[in-house]
């Protein structure tokens, strides 16, 4: 009994011993290294909090941790009028949620098993309760989402249609079935579709594949109009420049807001291609040097922004009409100790008011512990919001934020552009500043010296003209 009673006197002088200097001779308990870490990581949040939301408009409004057994935040979008947040996850569950507090308001899916996870979401422009979500079972799913009335102003803080009780039960409403069922399978595939996107007519539906095949479908009939796919086994055979497929699986997806016929994908081989609906031998344009494995780019007018799985140089933003890399970024002001960027989710700033020439893009990923918002031209992060895990998605709408991943939370936070900050400053009608100014009406009125020396040269330059027109008129006559 003694030997263990000095084991455990020994033990806890050896922790005590380890806090006091805060050194790490041996990792004899790695549950208090991490905790460590754990301790660093809290005073780099204090010195994030101070640099960039302390006394500015940006705040983390919400975090809304949900069960493990939902898993990660895999795909996220705002509803058109951002009333709603529709949740994607790893079980192949959905959810929706309200846009400005993140509670759910019903689950459109419930968890599959075995577990599918749902890559990609994409919410209609046209049709006001319609979402599609792009699922590894091979199947694009259509969903209804139900007729649900959260008021903004006053949002809920919970929602008894979505008792946590009930979602371990996969059943939404007391005594009645669960609203699985407004999940219907809309396209079916082999292969495993990991990236959609929708036309900006709705008249195209193009998904991405596992098997390095893109089809671009017609939305009404639900056939494959166009494929871009090529063997394997010829792929060797063509030089790397004259090749206009991809080689690898299309992880991310996005099409033009304003071109109907032109989208973006992205693929594991390394290439970022450029789409035209109207050609159907290949890409337009092939864009080498990108190492996307997530759905990390987004286009805006004519330029394409990418997210790499790089530890430097990761984020880069490239010209898809001039076709040529535009800016490769590199970031100014981050903490020097971050082990790499490696970079999952990518997005704009969704912001109609601020946002239109893309000056702000959303970043997120394994390296950075944060979400960060960065202004493109100056190359600096303008707010940075601190993350319990990996990111894998975001999406954004106005000032809204929200972004979530590996760990089991959601979090919605506001970001205002300093520069562009409505102030409430009335500018007058009148400026005072200028002298006033008058015109006469009469040649009578006395002119200044310059004035006068000016109308004299004008005068005698006019005077040959007026004898000409006399003479003509004359002849005329």
């Amino acid at each position: 009994m003694t030997d263990h009673k000095d084991i455990i006197r020994d033990y806890g002088e050896n922790i005590e011993n380890y806090y006091e200097n805060e050194k790490n001779p041996v990792l004899w308990y790695p549950m208090f290294y991490r905790r460590i870490i754990a301790r660093q990581n809290v005073s780099w949040v204090k010195e994030n909090h101070e640099k960039f939301i302390r006394n500015t408009p940006n705040e983390i409004l919400y975090n809304r941790w949900f069960g493990s057994e939902m898993g990660p935040i895999t795909s996220l979008t705002f509803s058109c009028n951002g009333y709603y947040i529709i949740v994607g996850h790893a079980s192949g569950a959905i959810q929706m949620r309200h846009g400005s507090t993140g509670v759910v308001l019903c689950t459109l899916r419930n968890i599959q098993f075995p577990p599918k996870p749902i890559y990609a979401l994409e919410y209609s422009r046209f049709e006001e309760r319609v979402c599609y979500a792009a699922c590894t079972d091979g199947a694009v799913y259509r969903i209804d989402i139900p007729n649900l009335v959260a008021s903004t102003e006053d949002p809920p803080q919970y929602c008894i249609r979505a008792d946590p009780a009930l979602e371990y039960l996969n059943t939404q409403y007391y005594g009645a079935p669960g609203i699985s069922s407004a999940a219907a399978p809309f396209i079916t595939h082999r292969s495993a579709a990991l990236s959609l996107g929708l036309s900006a007519d709705e008249a195209k539906f193009i998904v991405g594949y596992a098997d390095s095949s893109i089809k671009v479908y017609d939305i009404e009939t639900q056939e494959v109009e166009t494929t871009y796919k090529v063997h394997k086994l010829r792929l060797q055979f063509i030089p790397k420049k004259l090749q206009r497929m991809h080689a690898g699986q299309v992880c991310a997806l996005r099409c033009h807001d304003e071109r109907p016929r032109v989208f973006a994908s992205a693929a594991w081989d390394n290439t970022l291609r450029v789409w035209d609906t109207r050609c159907p031998v290949g890409c337009v344009a092939t864009f080498e040097g990108v190492d996307v494995c997530s759905d990390s780019i987004d286009i805006n007018r004519d330029h394409c922004v990418v997210g790499s799985w790089l530890p430097t140089e990761a984020l880069t933003v490239w010209d898809i009409v001039a076709r040529k890399r535009l800016n490769i970024i590199r970031v100014q002001n981050r903490r020097p100790n971050v082990d790499g960027e490696f970079i999952y989710a990518c997005r704009y700033w969704r912001s109609s008011e601020y946002n239109r020439k893309g000056k702000y893009a959303i970043i997120g990923g394994s390296g950075t512990n944060c979400v960060e918002v960065i202004n493109l031209h100056n190359r600096y992060i303008t707010c940075s919001y601190p993350t319990s895990g990996t990111v894998l998605a975001i999406t954004s709408h106005k000032e809204r934020i929200a972004f979530g991943g590996t760990a089991p939370v959601l979090s919605i936070v506001s970001f205002h552009d300093p520069k562009h900050e409505k102030y409430g400053e009335v500018e007058p009608e009148y400026e005072f500043t200028k002298g006033e100014r008058y015109f006469s009406d009469s040649s009578s009125e006395i002119l200044p010296n310059q004035d006068v020396t000016k109308l004299a040269k004008a005068s005698s330059i006019s005077a040959p003209a007026m004898a000409v027109k006399s003479s003509v008129s004359q002849k005329l006559k």
